[in-house]
């Protein structure tokens, strides 16, 4: 009866896609596992870098009313990145790690922009 409701509610082209699902699911779901895995290092990197700006700001090292685009983003980068890749928060696609890309999702992020208004408090 299951079957017969999930047919008719898929149709003929819906069925194929499920038949297809079923038999390669381990491939399919090994493949979105190890994206899950690759885009988690990327947000994660991305984190340790904003991060390192945050700490500096913090410790006095850099001076809070600092701008982000004059902020030497390469060295922090050397330092602090482990992965070659970026992803912020909601990005589903990461990018190649360098100053251009991490000052767009600067821009993106909303959590670190709440941070930096508290940082220039």
């Amino acid at each position: 009866m299951l079957k017969l409701f999930i047919s008719f509610a898929l149709g003929p082209i819906g069925l194929k896609i499920l038949n297809f699902y079923i038999r390669n699911s381990a491939i399919i779901n090994s493949l979105v596992f190890i994206y899950g895995i690759f885009l988690t290092f990327a947000h994660v990197n991305y984190k340790r870098i904003t991060q390192d700006w945050s700490d500096r700001i913090k410790k006095g090292k850099v001076k809070k009313a600092v701008d982000k685009n004059k902020y030497d983003w390469e060295k922090a980068i050397v330092e602090n990145s482990k992965f070659p890749f970026v992803a912020g928060g909601t990005s589903l696609i990461p990018k190649k790690t360098n100053k251009e890309n991490l000052l767009f999702y600067l821009e993106r992020d909303k959590s670190w922009q709440k941070q930096l208004m508290k940082l220039a408090e």
